[in-house]
């Protein structure tokens, strides 16, 4: 596919792309490995049309809890421009972790990234984003004529990466299907860290699915389960 061609589909999937989401949007999730229900999630965004916060809630439940006892918390805050969103500080708190954050100065085009005690600054290149954050980027993105490679960060590195347009799909799920488009990271021979994400077109793309696998082919599913607005 084409990228004019993907960018036309997108663009009469449903609403028009750029219209901002509520200023405050509440997202449960579910979280699933396999056929075992091993979390429960929640992110708030709250934005006010210039700048933005997400705040992204994580902790292990049952069985999970007694075996792994993980909570994960992260937070992205940053601009909202006429390109969508421009993180300027991200910050990840996990179990037994050191903290990790991500500082943007689109100025001098450079970001320091900080994992625990290590702390390193390296070149900003354009569209580049949290791990927060750009799940939510097609929620205030516009089409464009281009589809730019993406450059993500978790405050321990940055890493670059392409996405491919699967398709539209109907995504069965605890508030009924959902018509979404569906994204999935284009991964080389040697690349065993997998990502995909499903994005409701009814509900301003957000995103009400997303699919890691892990560096040791560790399947993480997290879906959602309510959406609220306000």
């Amino acid at each position: 596919m084409t990228r004019c061609a993907l960018i036309v589909l997108l663009f009469l999937a449903g609403p028009a792309w750029g219209a901002q989401p509520p200023r405050h949007v509440q997202m449960d999730f579910t979280v699933t490995s396999g056929a075992m229900h091993i979390g429960e999630g929640r992110d708030v965004l709250e934005h006010d049309g210039k700048q933005y916060s997400v705040i992204s809630e994580l902790k292990t439940v049952g069985l999970a809890a007694i075996l792994y006892k993980l909570n994960i918390r992260r937070e992205s805050r940053g601009l909202i421009t006429k390109n969508g969103l421009s993180p300027l500080h991200f910050e990840e708190s996990r179990t037994r972790k050191p903290k990790r954050a991500a500082d943007f100065d689109w100025d001098t085009k450079l970001i320091k990234l900080t994992d625990g005690d290590h702390v390193e600054t390296v070149a900003l290149p354009d569209n580049t984003f949290d791990q927060t954050s750009f799940s939510y980027a097609f929620a205030f993105r516009p089409p464009s004529e281009e589809i730019l490679p993406v450059h993500l960060t978790d405050g321990r590195r940055l890493s670059d990466y392409e996405y491919k347009f699967i398709g539209k799909e109907k995504l069965k799920t605890p508030l009924g299907n959902l018509e979404t488009v569906h994204f999935q990271k284009v991964r080389e021979a040697d690349d065993k860290r997998g990502f995909e994400v499903w994005l409701a077109v009814e509900h301003h793309y957000l995103p009400v699915r997303i699919l890691f696998v892990e560096k040791n082919g560790t399947v993480l599913d997290s879906t959602v389960t309510a959406i609220s607005y306000q």
